[in-house]
Order: structure tokens, then sequence, then C-alpha cells
């Protein structure tokens, strides 16, 4: 399960439809705990990333290497850790394709993906790959509350 509060998902969706009908992505710092004896991830924060991939950008995406880096060190000043990766499916629906099996980099991680078909056709749903690589697995997405101080 992936615990995500609603003005982060919020953030995910307008970085999709703000690049909308090419790819976004950005990285999920969090804490894991366990839950019912299954990992669970809450959501501190997204960290949106340039796609700077320079062709089929509408149904592709590639991170810099050293905007990884920099987000990694971010997270560990901050005591998170960097626990997944959100993408968006231009003009696809929100389930992973052939390519995300190929090139998704960890098992561990939690893969959200935004589909946006158009202005206000907007779905996410959330996987995570298995560790034999073979297949996707749905992962609830838990709406968490924000509290303020």
């Amino acid at each position: 399960m992936i615990r995500i509060s609603d003005s982060t998902l919020s953030m995910m969706v307008a970085h999709a439809q703000s690049t909308f009908p090419e790819e976004c992505g950005g990285l999920l710092l969090g804490t894991l705990s366990e839950h019912s004896g299954k990992l669970v991830l809450s959501v501190v924060e997204a960290l949106r990333l340039e796609n700077v991939r320079l062709e089929s950008r509408h149904n592709r995406i590639e991170i810099n290497p050293l905007d990884y880096a920099k987000a990694e060190r971010y997270a560990m000043k901050k005591h998170l850790g960097v626990w997944g990766f959100y993408h968006s499916h231009p003009n696809a629906d929100a389930i992973p394709s052939e390519f995300d099996r190929q090139h998704f980099p960890f098992t561990n991680w939690w893969y959200p993906i935004v589909s946006v078909k158009g202005l206000g056709n907007v779905h996410v749903r959330c996987w995570k790959l298995s560790e034999a690589r073979d297949r996707f697995t749905e992962e609830a997405i838990e709406r968490m509350p924000v509290f303020h101080e």
C-alpha cells in the first residue's frame, strides 16, 4: 500500500497535466512501515524531475542521473528514503507498459502512474514490480490527511 497526501497527489497530477502530451516523472520520498505483514510507503514528498529525453517524449521519460543523485542526497538530509518513481502516461491508461517492466529499476519501489487523456480525464494507479520482474501487482492508494502545526 502507498499512503499519500491529497496535496502531493495533486502536485503529481498537475505535473502530468502541465507536460501533456509528453511524459513526466519524479521521485517519491518517504518512510516505510509494516501493516498486516505488508510494507507500506508513506510518501512525505514527491520531487518533480525533468524529462531529459530528446525523442519520443510522448511515451518515454529519461531522468538525468545527476538529478537522481541530488534527490538522494536531499532525501538523506531529511532522513527519508527514495522509495518510488511516478510518471505519466499521456493518452494511455495508468497501467505499466512492457517498456516500464523492462526498465523500472527496483522491485522494492512503488510506481504510481498518472494517466492523462485530455484536460479533465486523469486517473492514478500504483504498482509494484514482482521480484522475478515478470509482472506488476497493483497497490492500494490511501490518502493521508495533512496535519499543520
